[in-house]
């Protein structure tokens, strides 16, 4: 039986695809995990974290297409400025792009927008605490806010667009408990913790909540999106690399690419499982879901040297690879050992 279907886009930069944290604990896992409880089990919800590390507005721009609008998303989670704010030859180049972003969604995909701050750019700890810029605005917080912050609200008053002010939320809770510091952002001064990412989902997952009675369930064909999943380039030769044995090594290069991809087979595995009435239809979706997110993790293993992301990363995997069909033993069997269990 088919099901009702959520489609959430986390487009931006790193900040959208979370960095420092292991499988399970990005801002995208508690998302999906808080609105799937919440709608129940005649939703599948799906969150896909389509941030690439170190973007500007223009790179995201230029893959727009690809890991925004061909998802056909209900809503999109839009989240630059703070590289923009660093590495953009000038604040129009980012205000330009911005809304360039803003209008192909609209034009292309939804309505549906939801425009983020950056929590903070940690004037102790952040790698460019000393960058001329920043020092001639009193600090990278007040250039932030500047830069980027300052337009972001502006766009969302002009154009109705839901505003999440996660830099106005953060520094109001560490002004009552200063500690919060330090639970919530990495050392690097920037990005989010276990704790962080849980703690901006649980208020974002509010404002999505208070947009969902206005979404439509438009029609598809569940077919075409399970197509789509299939032949999807980096799932085929992640299945091919099992064989073989190179999967590691397969994804140790272009891994940002890689992850993107590997995102993409999931959420439109997912999508086809929830709007197809066929068991042959939903039994392929669901063994593409779990093994996308299998070959996600274990590129999330592969390039990072933290050993407890490493053993987070795999317990998560682990959850995947016990629910692969009976007839996928040898294939399971495979991807324990390169797990190393």
């Amino acid at each position: 039986m088919s099901k009702n279907f959520l489609q959430v886009v986390l487009f931006g930069d790193s900040m959208s695809w979370s960095p420092g944290v292991a499988m399970g604990e990005r801002y995208a896992d508690f998302i999906e995990e808080k609105l799937s409880n919440k709608f129940g089990e005649n939703w599948i919800v799906d969150v896909a974290a389509c941030g690439d590390g170190g973007n500007t507005a223009q790179e995201g721009f230029g893959r727009l297409e690809r890991d925004c609008i061909s998802y056909q998303p209900h809503i999109v989670v839009l989240s630059f400025g703070a590289n923009d704010s660093i590495r953009a030859p000038d604040r129009e180049q980012f205000k330009t792009f911005y809304r360039k972003i803003i209008n192909e969604i609209k034009q292309n995909a939804t309505k549906h927008i939801i425009l983020e701050t950056i929590p903070t750019l940690d004037q102790n700890r952040h790698s460019q605490k000393d960058n001329p810029k920043a020092l001639f605005y009193g600090g990278l917080e007040n250039y932030l806010e500047f830069f980027s912050h300052s337009f972001i609200r502006e766009v969302a008053k002009n154009e109705d667009l839901i505003l999440y002010d996660r830099f106005k939320i953060y520094h109001q809770e560490i002004e009552k408990n200063p500690s919060l510091r330090e639970k919530l952002i990495q050392k690097d001064g920037v990005h989010l913790t276990k704790e962080g990412n849980e703690f901006f989902a649980q208020h974002l997952i509010k404002l999505i909540i208070e947009m969902a009675p206005q979404i439509y369930q438009i029609s598809h064909n569940p077919q075409v999106w399970l197509e789509n999943a299939k032949l999807n380039p980096v799932y085929i030769e992640c299945c091919n690399q099992i064989e073989k044995g190179d999967l590691k090594q397969y994804l140790s290069e272009a891994p940002s690419l890689k992850r993107l991809m590997l995102q993409k087979a999931r959420s439109f595995s997912k999508r086809a499982r929830a709007l197809s009435n066929e068991k042959y239809v939903q039994d392929k979706a669901l063994n593409i879901e779990y093994l996308a997110s299998i070959f996600a993790t274990i590129e999330k293993i592969v390039n990072t040297e933290d050993p407890e992301i490493k053993e987070k990363s795999k317990e998560w995997a682990i959850s995947y690879l016990k629910q692969l069909p009976e007839n996928r033993n040898l294939q399971k069997l495979k991807i324990k050992n390169l797990l190393n269990f």
